[in-house]
């Protein structure tokens, strides 16, 4: 047996700018980090003696003969492309729902990818498995996403992400991390979507909010600077900056509801926050300083906040 354990991540500062009609013309920068809720997959070759030989267990349990009757895509398409095509048995497990801004998406994708290329003995750096799942999301599955996500869950850690027409550049961020996430809240709003629709909208309108992309991007360099010196009460702010930029990139990432709770957090002594991935549902991370947790947390206990740390570690395999 084979498993895959691969972490989502918070993406911090520069969503949106991750994507070639950005990043072929300006460079983009990226701020965020890998956390300790993951994505466990388990591999088993089997010997099967039923018609169903390939066996699919998540939350809509597939058991099928051939492996093109799947009605999991992205298991199709990748047991296919890996030419793995019979007498198998597939779990998937995951910490928190699919479909809520933490990346889960492109994070299945690299651990799946991972397991299945360990079991054909096929050893990848972490820059091949990002740049082979980036190609496989956006060139095979067709999706309408971008680059930072497949990095972050192959490399893990707290990292600056650079990205141009020609490189991608990943450097760790040294910093007092523990103080950091401590000021961190994860908050869900209730709603999880998915994120393909909003995202086909957002890249229509690149050429037309190039100049709101260009200061996501400023800030990006600002906050990588404050971190840096540990000058982390600064950073709230600048979340809240880039959540109202990344609102006007279109009408439909935010709404009634993702409007209330944001104000109900600011309210509550949070200095900044932003709604993670693409938009419209999942969760909001507040940044509250540490003056402020007890109030926060007594006016935020009719909602569901989540307890997190980060996490050094990329997606890995585990053989048993």
């Amino acid at each position: 047996m084979i498993i895959s354990k691969t972490p989502l991540r918070i993406s911090l500062f520069g969503g949106g700018t991750d994507f070639p009609e950005y990043f072929n013309k300006k460079k983009s920068i990226i701020i965020g980090t890998t956390i300790n809720k993951y994505i466990h997959i388990t591999f088993n070759k089997t010997i099967r003696f039923d018609e169903n030989n390939i066996k699919i267990f998540y939350k809509n349990n597939e058991f099928v003969n051939n492996v093109k009757k799947l009605n999991h895509n992205v298991v199709k398409k990748l047991l296919i492309k890996e030419k793995i095509t019979n007498d198998l048995d597939l779990h998937i497990l995951a910490d928190l729902p699919s479909y809520s801004g933490l990346g889960t998406s492109s994070a299945f994708t690299v651990g799946l990818m991972n397991l299945l290329k360990s079991f054909r003995k096929i050893n990848l750096k972490k820059n091949q498995l990002a740049r082979e799942c980036i190609n496989f999301e956006r060139n095979i599955l067709r999706e309408s996403v971008g680059y930072q996500d497949q990095i972050h869950a192959t490399y893990g850690g707290f990292n600056k992400i650079e990205i141009d027409r020609k490189n991608i550049k990943v450097t760790p961020i040294k910093f007092n991390k523990q103080k950091f996430e401590k000021n961190l809240y994860l908050v869900f709003t209730g709603i999880t979507r998915k994120a393909e629709s909003i995202e086909k909208k957002k890249i229509s309108k690149i050429k037309t909010n190039f100049s709101h992309l260009n200061k996501i991007n400023e800030i990006s360099e600002i906050a990588y600077e404050l971190i840096k010196k540990n000058k982390i009460d600064e950073v709230g702010a600048l979340l809240g900056k880039t959540w109202e930029l990344k609102k006007k990139l279109h009408g439909d990432l935010s709404n009634n509801t993702i409007d209330k709770l944001y104000e109900k957090g600011i309210k509550a002594g949070a200095s900044g926050g932003k709604l993670l991935g693409a938009g419209a549902g999942g969760f909001i991370l507040f940044y509250v300083k540490n003056k402020y947790k007890k109030t926060f947390l007594s006016k935020m206990k009719t909602n569901k906040v989540i307890d997190f740390k980060f996490c050094n570690e990329g997606s890995k395999i585990i053989e048993i």
